[in-house]
């Protein structure tokens, strides 16, 4: 009867720990994939490639970057916004997410409700560049020259809402100048529209113009941090020429599906946070000056929520209608 009745006990206590297993004790068992919403090639693919494969190290599973560019990152996200909420697919972000709420208010998706945020996990500045063939070479220049020509100055963008099409805003708002934005669907294109004369100027990452600035088709009067970049020392910020406290940077983040454990988002954080943490990361991100900084998941949700409030009140939909 003691040992029936031991068993039974046996039996009971071991389904009990079974009920009470995490959603994160065998995560991952195969394959994950990150949603680049933006062409191969440019910077939210170099950002993704930058890690993917110490990630993969470190949860001991392939990690596949997938392009999914199209619709202002509208088609890969809603893509994401679809996957099973399992911690197998992931959304890499920009600040493009936080503006299509206001530019596109006919989105099949609502942010931040339909994911699950991981984590931000990139900052970096841009610098400011101009075709070399302009009267332009600091920034009291450019902005002498713009309100001189009011309209007239054009700036490429990574497309409407993207974080180089914010940079523009800003800069116009701080300056009290009309520039005329050109989108693109990438910021490479752009870059070398400038490079032939074709565009005037545009904010981008260090790396896409570093091989024109080498070749002296382009000249870059500025960077958009609150400090000077390493990879431009001698290059002062817009906050250094005039505009004090003006910022302007991008950040990328991580989102998985709403509905995703949070054990198992909290797994993928961690994750990131030692990914990133590896010496060669930092090497490969030097490139645009990338800085670490992965936050909590909380953390990125507050974060996310306060820049759709506070594009929502800059970028009004008028705004973005006469754009079009």
């Amino acid at each position: 009867m003691y040992r029936k009745v031991s068993a039974l006990l046996c039996g009971f206590l071991l389904a009990c720990s079974g009920a009470q297993a995490s959603p994160a004790d065998n995560y991952p068992e195969r394959p994950i994939r990150i949603v680049v919403p933006f062409v191969a090639g440019g910077g939210g693919d170099f950002i993704a490639r930058a890690w993917s494969d110490k990630l993969s190290d470190t949860l001991k599973q392939p990690v596949i970057v997938e392009n999914r560019g199209g619709g202002n990152t509208v088609v890969g996200t809603e893509l994401v916004t679809k996957a099973a909420p399992d911690g197998y697919t992931l959304l890499l972000v920009s600040p493009t997410i936080s503006t299509n709420p206001t530019l596109l208010p006919n989105l099949p998706y609502k942010t931040p409700e339909a994911f699950a945020p991981v984590g931000q996990v990139i900052t970096y500045a841009m610098g400011l560049a101009v075709n070399s063939g302009l009267p332009i070479n600091n920034i009291p220049e450019l902005v002498a020259f713009a309100k001189n020509n009011p309209g007239k100055l054009t700036t490429a963008t990574s497309g409407e809402g993207s974080a180089t099409d914010l940079a523009a805003e800003l800069f116009m708002a701080a300056t009290g100048t009309k520039i005329t934005k050109i989108p693109y669907k990438g910021a490479g294109q752009g870059v070398l529209d400038v490079a032939s004369g074709h565009v005037d100027m545009l904010f981008t990452g260090m790396s896409q113009l570093k091989p024109h600035l080498d070749s002296k088709r382009i000249k870059l009067v500025a960077t958009s941090g609150a400090e000077r970049l390493a990879s431009a020392p001698d290059t002062p910020t817009i906050a250094e020429q005039g505009y004090p406290g003006f910022q302007a940077v991008v950040w990328w983040g991580v989102l998985a599906p709403a509905g995703t454990p949070k054990e198992v988002v909290n797994k993928i954080n961690e994750a990131l946070r030692v990914s990133l943490a590896q010496p060669e990361v930092a090497k490969r991100l030097s490139v645009i000056d990338g800085v670490v900084a992965v936050s909590s998941p909380l953390e990125f949700e507050q974060f996310l929520r306060k820049e759709i409030a506070t594009w929502g009140k800059l970028l009004k939909p008028s705004d973005s209608n006469k754009a079009k």
